[in-house]
């Protein structure tokens, strides 16, 4: 059920994140189209790592 909660919660920030960034969305897309798949996937394995550890902090 934390998990299902969790999922709920990404969803809720990344619909806030779209609503007030809207009018920024199409320069940030044309940023990334910008960068390399290598870059794009470290980012993402970045962030996946800062979220676990943030979790295990929190969640001990």
């Amino acid at each position: 059920m934390d998990m299902l909660a969790a999922l709920a919660l990404v969803l809720v920030i990344e619909g806030l994140a779209i609503a007030i960034f809207s009018g920024s969305l199409p320069e940030l897309l044309a940023a990334m189209r910008e960068t390399t798949a290598s870059q794009r996937r470290t980012l993402g394995i970045v962030m996946a790592v800062c979220g676990a550890v943030a979790y295990l902090a929190i969640r001990g």
